[in-house]
């Protein structure tokens, strides 16, 4: 239990508690408005130091990491497991809870500075001990329980009255589960195994759809892509080694493709030439057929008029003429029979140069045909290689995203067996599940004309905490199972050896609250925990203390906290405003 809280800086108001209830409550001050709340008074203030000097991170924002507050240190004297204990915390040093009081041995200190102090995770682990009977193994195990993820339940901050099963909104299920398990008796470790399917079936799901669009859509492909690429690559990878089978490999092979280029080119250039005979043959062949004898009559006739005048000298000339000019025709007609019979001598010459070529040509062509060259074996070799390593590539995507669905059918698989196996733990530990059931419905049974219901479902993602006070549905309502709950968990506790005995609710909890619940809670809260030996501490504003008049024995002066907070600059629990 919480004995004092108190504070080098010299403003601060000791806070003293004791047994049973203990209501804190602020004031309002003498000038204050109506409207004006104590927001400033440090109600919230209180619950938020309480988890502070029990190991609570300082984070940014914490009323300990305050500038106005960084260098103060603050001071807990509390009592566990029958021994008592002082304890000190700055926002300056968070991870050092200084040790000032203490029985012997009773934490591992060091000393520096002339101080002795533990880790504030040492710190964890002893309070986990004492207050949980948590041992360091379970402790340590990742998403396991700790002191401070079910302490939380007991001292919920201001962001912890949204629903019972959480301490804050954005609880991951794990913690709850987990630490919920823990603090009803149940099998924790069923629990954090539902972590392991949950994050593994994350990932496969990550996977799966990241295997269908985005990055790794890219890298890996979809299935039926994958399918199709693969039989096609197969097909052409049969024809190739169907290729390579029948391939026969010619070492002259360039050689051989060299000569009938050589030889095609041959056989253009004699084209060439015989066109360009057959060209000039053609036009000595006109040009023979043109030739004819001369016409001499008119010659003849013409010499014959003239003959009266004409020496005889002149009619021998004539002859000679006559004959010169037979003998030019003849000559010339000669000449082209010999020109046209060297044409068509030529032209047959490379007629049959040119058979023998194509012949050889044709040889070539159908051993090039039937034969292949070693490098062009090599490349369908390499094709083929490749092509075989795009299978094989093809593959192993195809198995990862078939292996995907298989891990997947596999994980269904673990999650009904680990259902099935905390189905069997809860038959086993039936009497702590009944007992959580009943004292829930007894304690709402008392605020309200029904007792509400608490439901423990062994789901398919890991039990299930379902809160229900029957009637309309209200902020009230919600709030008062919250206080049902927390007080369950105290009941459950109460017969251990090793067990929480603080219970802190701050104001936050009767907010929409009708004023009679407001009143039967207090009552409750005060008569269990003297029944039980806890300490349950209660904030709230004076005047939303109800009318205790149906209530008689219920005297506040029993239970109110010696502390005067209100809402002026120095009435606050601080004694400054930050």
């Amino acid at each position: 239990m919480l004995s004092k809280i108190y504070s080098d800086l010299p403003s601060f108001k000791t806070v003293e508690f004791h047994s049973g209830l203990n209501l804190v409550l602020a004031e309002k001050g003498a000038n204050s408005s109506e409207g004006k709340t104590r927001n400033g008074a440090g109600k919230s203030s209180l619950v938020e130091l309480i988890n502070a000097l029990l190991g609570s991170d300082l984070r940014k924002g914490n009323v300990l990491k305050s500038e106005e507050l960084l260098e103060n240190r603050f001071g807990l004297e509390i009592s566990l497991s029958g021994k008592e204990l002082t304890v000190e915390r700055s926002g300056e040093t968070p991870g050092r809870i200084y040790v000032k009081a203490m029985s012997k041995g009773l934490l591992p200190v060091s000393e520096a500075e002339g101080e002795i102090f533990v880790s504030n995770d040492e710190w964890l682990s002893f309070l986990g001990s004492v207050m949980f009977n948590l041992s360091d193994s379970a402790r340590l195990v990742k998403n396991g329980p700790s002191f401070r993820s079910m302490f939380s339940y007991l001292a919920r901050s201001t962001k912890g009255f949204d629903a019972p099963e959480k301490t804050f909104s954005q609880q991951a299920t794990c913690s709850i589960q987990v630490a919920l398990t823990y603090l009803l008796k149940l099998n924790w470790k069923i629990a954090r195994e539902f972590e392991d399917i949950r994050q593994k079936d994350k990932l496969i799901k990550a996977l799966k759809k990241a295997s269908n669009e985005g990055a790794l859509g890219d890298v890996l492909g979809s299935a039926p892509d994958l399918r199709t690429d693969i039989l096609l690559k197969k097909a052409r990878l049969d024809k190739q080694n169907d290729a390579l089978e029948e391939f026969r490999v010619l070492p002259e092979y360039q050689e051989k493709e060299a000569r009938s280029a050589e030889i095609s080119k041959q056989l253009a250039n004699l084209s060439a030439e015989d066109t360009t005979d057959k060209e000039w043959l053609s036009q000595l062949v006109r040009a023979l057929e043109n030739e004819s004898e001369p016409d001499h009559r008119k010659v003849e006739k013409l010499f014959a008029e003239a003959n009266f005048s004409l020496p005889e000298l002149v009619v021998k000339r004539f002859d000679e003429v006559k004959e010169f000019h037979d003998s030019v025709i003849r000559n010339r007609k000669e000449h082209l029979k010999q020109e046209m019979t060297e044409i068509t001598v030529r032209i047959n010459q490379r007629l049959e140069l040119k058979r023998k070529l194509d012949d050889e040509r044709s040889e070539i062509l159908s051993l090039l045909q039937s034969h292949g060259a070693l490098d062009q074996y090599l490349k369908l070799q390499n094709a083929s290689s490749k092509l075989e390593a795009d299978i094989e590539l093809l593959s192993k995507k195809l198995e990862s995203i078939d292996n995907l669905d298989e891990k997947k059918s596999e994980l269904k698989i673990s999650r009904h067996n680990l259902q099935k196996k905390m189905r069997i733990d809860y038959t086993e530990r039936d009497d702590a599940i009944k007992d959580a059931i009943i004292s829930f419905a007894e304690i709402s049974g008392e605020l309200y004309d029904e007792p509400g219901k608490f439901k423990i479902d062994p789901s398919e993602d890991g039990p299930k905490f379902e809160f229900d006070i029957p009637g309309k549905k209200s902020t009230g309502k919600n709030k008062m199972q919250i206080f049902c709950f927390d007080m369950t968990l105290m009941k459950i506790w109460a017969n251990e050896e090793k067990r929480p005995d603080i219970l802190v609710h701050d104001s936050v909890i009767f907010d929409g609250v009708d004023e009679r619940q407001i009143a039967k809670a207090l009552v409750i809260g005060a008569e269990m925990a003297e029944k039980y030996g806890f300490q349950y501490i209660v904030t709230m504003n004076s005047d939303d203390m109800p009318d205790m008049s149906n209530h008689p024995e219920f005297d506040i002066n029993n239970y109110r906290v010696d502390l005067d907070i209100d809402d002026t600059p120095s009435g606050g629990l601080f004694g400054i405003r930050f």
